[in-house]
This record gives C-alpha cells, sequence and structure tokens, in this order.
C-alpha cells in the first residue's frame, strides 16, 4: 500500500488477488490510513514552496544552509556549497534555478550513497543489481526483483543517520522482498535504532521539498 503526496491510495498486489481480499486487507488498514492521511495533510500545509532567493534555506546532509542568488554569465552557472553558504549562478528564472538544484543534488545523491552502499554490503556480504538516482517525491529508496537499487535525490539531504537507515532498507529487501519480521529483524541487526531514524524521516520529510 502507498499514499501518494495528493493523498491517492494505491494498493499492489498479485494478479490472482482477489477483491474482496483486497477489502479486507485496506479494512484491516484503516487506522493506519487514517492516521496516514493526517500526517500527510498536515505537512502539505507545512511544506513551502521554493522560490530560489536570497535567504532561502537549503538541506545537505540535515543541516541547512542560506543561498545566495546571483548572475555572473561570466563564470560557470550553476550550484556549489562553500563557506556554509549555497551559491547559484543562474538567470532569474525558477525553473533554471530549480533545474540546476536538482542537478546538483543527484550528483551528490550518487556520489555519497554509491559510497554508503559500499559500505554496507561489506557489512551485510551482499552485492546489488546497481544503483540509480531518481527524482521520487514520495518514495525514498526502492528494490526491484533483480537487486537494482532506487534512491530519491532528495534523500541526500537527510542527516547521515536517516541515509544509513535508508540504504540499508533497501538492501535487506535483497534477501527479503517484503516487510516480514525477517526483514525487520535484518535491518535491526546492522541498526538497532532504525525506529528512531524512520520516525524523524516521517516526521521531517517536508522540509525536503524544492
Amino acid at each position: 500500500m502507498q499514499i501518494d503526496t495528493d493523498l491517492r491510495i494505491t494498493v499492489y498486489a498479485p494478479s490472482f488477488t482477489t477483491a474482496g481480499e483486497i477489502c479486507r486487507f485496506v479494512e484491516e488498514k484503516r487506522n493506519w490510513i487514517t492516521k496516514t492521511l493526517l500526517r500527510q495533510s498536515l505537512q502539505s500545509a507545512r511544506r513551502i514552496e521554493k522560490h530560489y532567493t536570497n535567504g532561502e534555506s537549503f538541506y545537505y546532509l540535515g543541516r541547512a544552509y542560506p543561498l545566495e542568488a546571483y548572475y555572473d554569465p561570466l563564470e560557470e552557472r550553476g550550484v556549489t556549497l562553500k563557506n556554509e553558504y549555497f551559491f547559484l549562478n543562474c538567470p532569474d528564472d525558477r525553473s533554471m534555478r530549480k533545474f540546476y538544484f536538482v542537478s546538483w543534488y543527484k550528483d551528490r545523491a550518487m556520489h555519497y550513497i554509491s559510497r554508503r552502499l559500499e559500505f554496507y554490503c561489506s557489512v551485510l556480504g551482499l552485492t546489488h543489481g546497481g544503483i540509480r538516482i531518481t527524482s521520487a517525491e514520495r518514495r525514498w529508496g526502492s528494490c526491484s526483483e533483480s537487486d537494482r537499487l532506487a534512491f530519491s535525490y532528495r534523500l541526500v539531504m537527510a542527516p547521515p543517520e536517516v541515509i544509513d537507515y535508508v540504504v540499508v532498507h533497501e538492501l535487506a529487501h535483497i534477501l527479503q522482498k517484503n516487510h516480514s519480521s525477517k526483514f525487520w529483524g535484518l535491518v535491526a541487526e546492522v541498526l538497532p535504532d532504525y525506529r528512531v531514524q524512520r520516525r524523524w524521516l516521517r516526521d521531517n520529510e517536508y522540509l525536503f521539498n524544492l
């Protein structure tokens, strides 16, 4: 079951699953659905659209940095992070400024998450089928049937310990393609406090919008 940012509920099930079974499953999850819809509604109300102007804060590895935006046609366009500031050289065009920020985050996410994957693969004795960085707004990570991993670029805005939780979560899916007790046991073996990180991500994900 997945609840999207527009509060649409989607249930994924094997093709042989009957409509009655799906309805019973949804009914069993009624309390969870209600709580999740309420939390996401509150987060949507708190989510502020970025305008990419001076003074706005942007997150990287759990820290917020103010933006200094300017345009110098003689310098390379794009985003840099230095001296506790984000610097953006780009014309005053919101879509263009967002493009450069997304590109910067995707590059940093690939670099940082790849290193954390390498570390936890050695811890768990696993290999994966590759990694890609997506623009997903709600899904922080995923693991395909072929063990190919995907992570949202927005994940690199979160604190390192939260990123580690999502990385370990997806690696555990290589061994358990479900969210059974065995799956969570695998996660807990590596990260005993994973519940703290999961809760932090749920409570603060509204911060990581562009």
